[in-house]
């Protein structure tokens, strides 16, 4: 039994390289196609047009990783069908279940890997990515700094500056209103704001105090800003994608967000998509290899075809979950596994005709 499953392990990791290889092969050129012309208008050198492509691989390996899955077991247990191999297991009494085991082990390890790859790798390769984009596009990297930042604090506050460095740490010309009950209470207006690691210091302040009809206006030379519980990346435009963000940063990202009440029910969405998607390797593969045991005399043309009608359902239903999850017409976690469940739903119900 042993040698059979490292066999069958072998088949499947075959497919699953060459599938991979040629999916991949395709997207690159695809998008070189598409972004040909971007590249020229802008004067993007050779070393910029590489790294673009190498740092956007493994955001397309996971996303093509599903597929990849499919179409490897479908032509790895279709060609074992079409070679007779499948009866004859079956002939000396080993059943589907235990042909499956492989896979099942196969699956769940490529899954794992999925997940690790994608917590780990992906982030950091698609933040490479982008800034390499930047600087085709623009000529040169962004940093962060910008002029008339906008953002909310943790507490409600809402906090303006006119320019803020991102290297120094600084904003100019910052303004701070805090409201009580939805009515304006205090406002600070401070020449300067500096980051001192953990607090903010303000310099040149003046600090407005609203109590019914009343004002009390106070200056200050400098300002201990404790009240601010903000970060320089609060401040940056290099705000990060979901995509870009490990987990466990995306986790952090949507507490911080929320409690400075912004609505974060896509970063919810988008974040246990992180854990969904690559568990869909397990799924998918299992599926393949269910249709490719159980599909008499079949051609590799046959087999192409279920495995494009099986993708277009794959992400069809991933899109309308992550859709119906985002105006949150499901709950965020229900939306990134109802494809799983779907298709889970769908393999056992094959495996179980095919025992009968």
């Amino acid at each position: 039994m042993h040698i059979l499953y490292r066999y069958i392990v072998r088949r499947i990791i075959t497919c699953l390289t060459l599938t991979t290889s040629s999916l991949m092969l395709v997207t690159i050129v695809i998008d070189l196609a598409e972004n040909l012309d971007t590249f020229i208008d802008f004067e993007a050198t050779l070393q910029l047009i590489f790294l673009f492509y190498i740092y956007r691989i493994p955001y397309w390996l996971i996303l093509i990783l599903p597929i990849s899955c499919l179409f490897g077991s479908i032509f790895a247990f279709t060609s074992l069908t079409r070679h007779n191999e499948i009866v004859g297991m079956k002939t000396v009494g080993i059943g589907i279940n235990h042909i499956l085991l492989p896979v099942f082990g196969c699956g769940l390890t490529i899954s794992g890997l999925a997940f690790i790859f994608t917590d780990y790798v992906v982030p950091k390769a698609t933040w490479r990515h982008n800034e390499i984009n930047s600087q085709i596009v623009a000529q040169q990297s962004d940093d962060g700094s910008q002029r008339r930042v906008l953002i909310q604090g943790n507490r409600g506050q809402i906090i303006f500056a006119r320019n803020y460095d991102a290297n120094r740490k600084y904003a100019k010309d910052v303004s701070i209103e805090i409201f009580s009950e939805s009515v304006l209470s205090e406002r600070i207006l401070a020449k300067h704001l500096f980051w001192r690691k953990p607090d903010w210091i303000s310099v040149d302040v003046q600090h407005y105090h609203f109590k019914e009809e009343s004002q009390i206006t106070t200056r200050f030379d400098t300002l201990l800003m404790s009240d601010l519980e903000l970060t320089p990346i609060d401040f940056t435009r290099q705000i990060k994608l979901p995509e870009e963000m490990t987990y466990s940063e995306l986790e952090n990202y949507i507490m911080r967000a929320s409690a400075r009440g912004e609505d974060v029910i896509r970063h919810r969405v988008d974040l246990h998509l992180k854990m969904a998607i690559p568990f869909a390797c397990f799924v998918i593969i299992v599926l393949g290899a269910t249709i490719g045991a159980r599909t008499h005399r079949s051609s590799i043309t046959n087999s192409f075809g279920f495995g494009i009608l099986i993708c277009f359902g794959f992400y069809s239903s991933l899109k309308i979950g992550q859709a119906l999850g985002w105006n949150n017409l499901m709950s965020p976690w229900f939306s990134a596994w109802f494809t799983n469940i779907l298709f889970t739903c769908l393999t056992l119900c094959i495996i179980w005709k095919t025992n009968k």
